[in-house]
């Protein structure tokens, strides 16, 4: 939607809410303490903003996870290697690890048909550079990192082991990981940091059906290139609000709006009432007794997560997080930050127009060719004429335009920072 919002913001249908931030200041002063950097990707270039940011991801959302029972049952240690992961992989699924005596495991699981899952392999290959997406190295210059050897080094390696049976058959299709982790029948997975909850749904789900089992994070492990890293999230919001200029007090909405993020009325709406919803243990723990996930919620309109996409708290006011999530969230952040180094993000995706145009067909000859080689539908022999079809589709006049117009908007971003970064 970018495109639609710049055409709302050039035809004054959107109200600059700057000025409010000044007066009103929750919502800035959270996220500024989060990141300035936020704000920034929020902003126009004239410092307007026309866009306040809703929920914005930590910092690094996800980790490594693997099943402690099935290590204890085959004698095994956590793996620290990517090698060592593997072997560990391949004993989940040949050494029935659960002692049914049953062929019915797994090493691997994860999202269906979304590259993240093989996040480790990813890392540790090369230099790490082979995301699915563009990236940006440390002279400035940009490469599209499926197309590095760092790619086909993954690719081959994540290939052999769905050829041998050690990841689930369904990661090549549009399954839910959610779903997946609740039904279990593998050992490994790169997942949710929040699944550490207590009150995690999903994980409740699971040991509801398997009571004997444990999940556990564990470090990310280190490939070839010795610097294991977790996978970091955007900085941007991925969701964004703004008010309209039919609105007959935009001062009094904002302010409404602000108000709303204050940290106990945030608690309030977003995880109830205190002893009903919830009980504050004393020692800076919570115990949530009704997620706002079931009947009692909806059927009773008691309002739990009212609003939760409008502003969203990752900090100590996020109550759901015990102390050990808060701690994991902190660790994958630290742990991400080489990562993010090299991640790309674009303020006003909409001036792209060269990516835009061609960045559909580029993207669908990399997925194609990628999970192709993943299935064994396509060959990894065939990576010259895989990288070929990519510059025929006009990767480098994308690149060109990405080193145009991101290089500035990093000296942008520099110069916003030099003047926020200490908020």
């Amino acid at each position: 939607m970018e495109a639609d919002f710049a055409d709302w913001v050039e035809a004054g249908l959107l109200v600059d809410v700057a000025p409010y931030m000044d007066r009103y200041t929750t919502m800035r002063d959270y996220y500024n303490s989060i990141d300035p950097g936020i704000l920034f990707y929020a902003s126009e270039s004239d410092g307007s903003i026309y866009r306040i940011p809703g929920d914005v991801a930590e910092p690094a959302c996800e980790t490594l996870w693997i099943r402690q029972d099935w290590l204890d049952n085959l004698n095994l240690e956590v793996p620290t290697t990517l090698d060592e992961l593997e072997e560990v992989m391949y004993a989940f699924t040949f050494d029935d690890p659960d002692g049914n005596g049953v062929d019915d495991t797994y090493g691997l699981g994860g999202d269906g048909y979304d590259i993240r899952s093989f996040w480790p392999w990813i890392q540790g290959c090369g230099d790490g550079l082979g995301r699915d997406t563009f990236v940006r190295l440390e002279d400035g210059s940009y490469v599209y990192g499926p197309t590095t050897d760092d790619a086909k080094e993954w690719l081959g390696r994540v290939h052999k082991l769905y050829a041998d049976g050690v990841i689930t058959p369904n990661i090549v299709t549009d399954t839910d990981r959610d779903e997946e982790m609740a039904n279990g029948g593998f050992g490994v997975t790169y997942n949710w940091v929040i699944y550490n909850n207590p009150s995690n749904g999903t994980m409740q789900s699971f040991y509801s059906t398997n009571p004997d089992a444990k999940w556990v994070p564990i470090d990310m492990v280190a490939g070839d290139n010795g610097n294991p890293q977790d996978e970091p999230a955007s900085v941007g919001a991925w969701c964004y609000f703004g008010i309209t200029n039919v609105c007959s007090d935009p001062e009094r909405a904002y302010a409404i709006w602000d108000d709303m993020a204050q940290p106990e009325n945030y608690v309030r709406r977003r995880f109830g009432v205190e002893g009903r919803d919830y009980i504050d243990n004393g020692d800076g723990t919570y115990e949530i007794i009704n997620a706002g996930d079931g009947p009692e919620n909806t059927e009773q309109n008691l309002g739990i997560k009212l609003f939760q996409d409008l502003f969203s708290r990752k900090d100590e006011y996020n109550i759901e997080n015990s102390a050990e999530t808060a701690e994991l969230f902190e660790k994958v952040k630290e742990n991400s930050r080489d990562a993010y180094e090299h991640t790309i993000e674009k303020k006003d995706p909409s001036k792209y127009v060269v990516n835009n145009e061609l960045g559909t067909d580029i993207g669908d000859i990399c997925k194609e060719y990628m999970w192709g080689v993943i299935s064994g539908s396509q060959s990894l022999d065939d990576w010259d004429q895989f990288v070929s079809d990519i510059e025929n589709a006009g990767i480098q006049d994308v690149l060109d335009e990405l080193t145009e117009l991101h290089t500035a908007q990093m000296k942008e971003y520099e110069t916003y920072m030099a003047e926020h970064g200490g908020e």
